[in-house]
C-alpha cells in the first residue's frame, strides 16, 4: 500500500524538478544582473570629502531604448574610493543583451573644503557614460563609474561637472 502511494509523489516531484530546470535553463528566467559602484580618481587638495546623492540609473541598448531604474537615494562619500574598494551603489535586475550608454542621475553634491561643507553646483543632473557592455543571462556584470574630482570639481565656482570614465568587470 505505501509503494502505491510514495511512486506517484516520487514521480511527481520528479516531473516538476524537471519542468523547473528546463524553464530556467531556457531562458523563461531570462534574467542578468548588473552591480553598479562609484569611486573617484585622486584626491584633490584641501578637500576632506564629496558627498554624491544619487536617485536613479538609466541604461539604453539598441533593442529597448532607454530604461529608468530607480535608485533608492543613496549619498556617497567618494573621495578616496578607488577601482579596489569602489562603494556599491546599487543592483539592477535585467535582460540580458548589449548594453551601449549610461546616465547615473545626482541629485546633490556637498564638498568639505578645508573643514566647511558647500553645496555645489551641477552642471549636468546625471553623469553620462558612453561605453557599451553586455549583461549574460544568470551572470552578474560589474561596471564601475569612476569619477575625476580633479576635473569635476571647480572649487572657485563651486560647479559639479561630473566627468567619468567606466571600468567593467
Amino acid at each position: 500500500m505505501k509503494n502505491k502511494i510514495l511512486i506517484p509523489i516520487v514521480v511527481i516531484i520528479v516531473i516538476a524538478a524537471g519542468i523547473g530546470g528546463f524553464l530556467y535553463y531556457s531562458g523563461t528566467e531570462s534574467n542578468g544582473h548588473m552591480a553598479i559602484s562609484v569611486a573617484d580618481a585622486p584626491a584633490v587638495s584641501g578637500v576632506g570629502a564629496v558627498y554624491i546623492t544619487f536617485t536613479s540609473v538609466e541604461l539604453h541598448s539598441n533593442a529597448s531604448g532607454w530604461v529608468n531604474y530607480s535608485v533608492p537615494t543613496t549619498t556617497i562619500n567618494i573621495l578616496g574610493l578607488t577601482i579596489s574598494n569602489a562603494s556599491l551603489l546599487t543592483n539592477i535586475t535585467l535582460h540580458p543583451g548589449k548594453y551601449t550608454m549610461i546616465r547615473l542621475f545626482i541629485k546633490s553634491v556637498t564638498v568639505n573644503v578645508l573643514g566647511v561643507n558647500v553645496s555645489f553646483t551641477l552642471a549636468s543632473k546625471f553623469a553620462f557614460i558612453n561605453h557599451p557592455f553586455n549583461v549574460s543571462l544568470h551572470s552578474t556584470t560589474k561596471v564601475i563609474i569612476d569619477f575625476n574630482l580633479n576635473q569635476n570639481l571647480n572649487l572657485n565656482s563651486k560647479i559639479f561637472t561630473p566627468d567619468v570614465g567606466v571600468v567593467v568587470d
